[in-house]
C-alpha cells in the first residue's frame, strides 16, 4: 500500500485523527496539516501512541492560503518526499436562514471546502502524475445531496466538490491517478460535543435507518481503501457513508 508520504489536512479534527492513525497502522508516513497548531501537543499526547508519533510530521497550514499551500509543496521537494495520497479532509460549516447568510461566512465556507481542494490538489497531482501513481480523496458530505436546513453554503461547497472530484478523476485516470469522494452522513467525534445541541443531534439520529450515528474509524476505514491497490480500478466515484440516510439511485 505504501506508495510514499500521505497529506491529511485537517488532521487534528475527528475525523483527522480517525484517518491519520488509520493510515499509519498501513504503514504509511503522515503528514498532518491543521491551522489549530496550538492544539498539536495535547493532541499528540492524547490520540498517537510514540509508534505512531515516529510516522508523522506537522505542518501548520491554512488551506485557504495558496502562498502556504506552495510553500508546504517546496519544503516537502527539498527534503526528497513525495506524496502519493492526498487526503483534503479540512472542512467547515455554516448555518443560516437563505435571507440572513453573511457574504463573509459564504465564501468562508467555500473558501475551506472547496477552494482549498482545489488548491491542493493543483499543488501535488503533478508529481503524482510524474510518479505513474497516486490517490486523492475529497470530502463532500451527504448535505451534498439531502441538505440539511440553514445549510445553503456548505451543500453548495460540498456539491462543487464532487463535480471537481469527477472532472480531475478523468484527466489524471490515464496517469495512474485515481480521484474519488466521501461523502459522510452523521459521524459523531469528540469535537461535535458543544457545538451541536443534543435534540438536534437526537432528532438527525432517529431519521438514521441503522439507528445509529457513524465512526470516524468507519470513514477512516473508507479512505484506507480508496488508498490501497484494491481501488486501483475505481475513479470519479462517491462512495456514501451514511447508514441509509441518503440512498443514492
Amino acid at each position: 500500500m505504501n506508495r510514499g508520504h500521505a497529506i491529511v489536512t485537517g488532521a487534528i479534527g475527528g475525523l483527522g485523527t480517525a484517518i491519520t492513525k488509520r493510515l499509519i497502522a498501513a504503514g504509511i508516513h503522515v503528514i498532518g496539516t491543521d491551522r489549530r497548531a496550538e492544539d498539536l501537543d495535547p493532541w499528540l499526547e492524547k490520540y498517537l501512541s510514540t509508534e505512531e508519533r515516529a510516522k508523522f510530521t506537522f505542518y501548520p497550514l491554512d488551506v485557504t492560503k495558496e502562498d502556504q499551500i506552495a510553500t508546504l509543496g517546496e519544503k516537502l521537494a527539498e527534503q526528497d518526499i513525495h506524496v502519493a495520497y492526498l487526503i483534503n479532509n479540512a472542512g467547515i460549516q455554516a448555518n443560516s436562514k437563505p435571507w440572513e447568510m453573511d457574504s463573509k461566512s459564504w465564501h468562508r465556507v467555500m473558501a475551506v471546502n472547496s477552494d482549498a481542494t482545489f488548491y491542493m490538489t493543483r499543488a501535488f497531482c503533478k508529481p503524482m502524475v510524474e510518479k505513474g501513481f497516486g490517490r486523492i480523496v475529497n470530502f463532500a458530505s451527504m448535505y451534498a445531496y439531502h441538505p440539511g436546513e440553514g445549510q445553503g453554503p456548505y451543500a453548495a461547497a460540498k456539491a462543487a466538490i464532487t463535480g471537481y472530484t469527477r472532472s480531475v478523476a478523468s484527466d489524471l485516470a490515464k496517469h495512474g491517478v485515481n480521484v474519488n469522494v466521501i461523502a459522510p452522513g452523521i459521524i459523531w467525534h469528540e469535537r461535535l460535543r458543544g457545538v451541536l445541541p443534543e435534540k438536534v443531534f437526537d432528532d438527525m439520529l432517529a431519521q438514521v435507518p441503522a439507528e445509529r450515528a457513524g465512526k470516524p474509524e468507519e470513514i477512516a476505514g473508507a479512505v484506507a481503501f480508496f488508498c490501497s491497490e484494491e481501488s486501483s480500478y475505481v475513479t470519479g466515484q462517491t462512495l456514501h457513508v451514511n447508514g441509509g440516510l441518503y440512498l443514492p439511485g
